[in-house]
């Protein structure tokens, strides 16, 4: 990766761009070489069926309900048991067209917010697009290494659950689906957690325009769009809430509480780097603006020439704004969708456990 060119760099403790962005240059060899590793599997079982993203997500759905339904067809179950496969089938389906559908959005959104990036990073346009080639890309030792992670995480919480004491057909259905959903879940999760740490180390060598606040906004989009996909699999939980009420039990919840805190860090990660420099480039900014103010203000107003009291008006206009630039690389509505969807989950489960609770008292 080239160097980064030279800018004039006000007066203050900030570091160049060349030093912030050490750390990245650090990580050069990786970054090519991640360019040239396989893509994820969910995107290229996506390529091979040539389908998009609404179809695939589909297909994948429906694919994982007719499977976790074949128990209907081998039992004669009472009620009770067929209302909990079918909310136990439809809470994986959902989850699998979740991750399917919105897998390739994501990392595609995440390229594109890279190239709107260009204008305030350090970073040739060819070596922007061996990140975002990188951005949907999974060495395969790492990719077996989540893998096991995924298949030993699943097997604990099948154990947890008791799926190994169902009767085989039962149990057949729910140990693959659990362990399907956990090895998915640590095929996506991690890639989503470096693609945020990649963000928050270009953030750190960015040279933000807190004059047009626009052209860094992409680092709030880049928080976003992840967060969704996290989201809706969380979102996928209300129909446990609806299916079990006050009865679910707190090994059912072990994958929304990963989450979780999963969540939090990958809407804050890209979040971090662009922050920290918007603060510094306020802050080296304002600096010489008050310098260039006290050199001007060394004699009383009073005694001042029309020209130098409009340049003194021009200072202070310009010191007002960059005072007032928005500190979060995002507009207000960002901010309002990061609000509605960090509360939309606990919204929704309150209120499928509201409406349970209603038609237990009515029945």
């Amino acid at each position: 990766m080239p160097a980064p060119p030279t800018s004039v760099r006000w007066s203050g403790e900030a570091p160049t761009p060349l030093e912030v962005d050490a750390p990245l240059m650090k990580l050069d060899n990786k970054l090519r070489q991640l360019a040239e590793a396989p893509e994820l599997p969910l995107l290229r079982l996506q390529s091979l069926l040539g389908l998009s993203s609404g179809a695939y997500g589909l297909l994948v759905g429906a694919v994982s309900m007719a499977f976790l339904l074949i128990p209907f067809l081998v039992y004669d179950l009472p009620p009770a048991a067929q209302r909990d496969i079918l909310g136990s089938a439809l809470f994986f389906s959902s989850s699998y067209a979740i991750l399917a559908g919105f897998m390739a959005p994501v990392v595609r959104g995440a390229a594109a917010d890279l190239d709107a990036l260009g204008s305030v990073l350090p970073v040739s346009e060819g070596d922007r697009c061996i990140l975002a080639r990188g951005l949907s890309r999974l060495p395969t030792p790492a990719l077996l290494r989540e893998l096991a992670l995924g298949l030993i995480a699943g097997s604990i919480h099948c154990y947890l659950l008791g799926h190994l004491q169902l009767p085989w057909v039962l149990m057949l259905g729910q140990v693959v689906a659990t362990l399907l959903l956990w090895v998915l879940m640590f095929l996506t999760v991690p890639k989503l957690a470096t693609n945020a740490l990649l963000f928050s180390r270009l953030g750190r060598c960015a040279e933000p325009d807190l004059l047009r606040p626009s052209r860094h906004a992409a680092f709030g989009s880049a928080a976003l769009r992840p967060a969704l996909l996290l989201i809706g699999t969380l979102c996928a939980y209300v129909v446990l809430f609806l299916e079990n009420g006050s009865s679910l039990e707190p090994s059912t919840l072990i994958g929304a509480l990963v989450s979780l805190p999963t969540l939090l860090g990958i809407i804050a990660l890209p979040l971090r780097g662009i922050r920290q420099r918007i603060r510094e480039t306020r802050m080296n900014s304002l600096l010489a603006l008050d310098q260039r103010l006290e050199s001007i203000t060394t004699a009383p107003l009073a005694t001042l020439s029309t020209s130098t009291l409009q340049d003194m008006d021009i200072l202070l206009d310009m010191r007002e704004r960059i005072a007032q630039a928005p500190g979060w690389p995002l507009d207000l509505a960002g901010v309002q969708r990061i609000l509605l969807y960090i509360v939309l989950p606990p919204l929704t489960w309150v209120a499928a456990a509201m409406v349970e609770m209603l038609v237990d008292a009515l029945v």
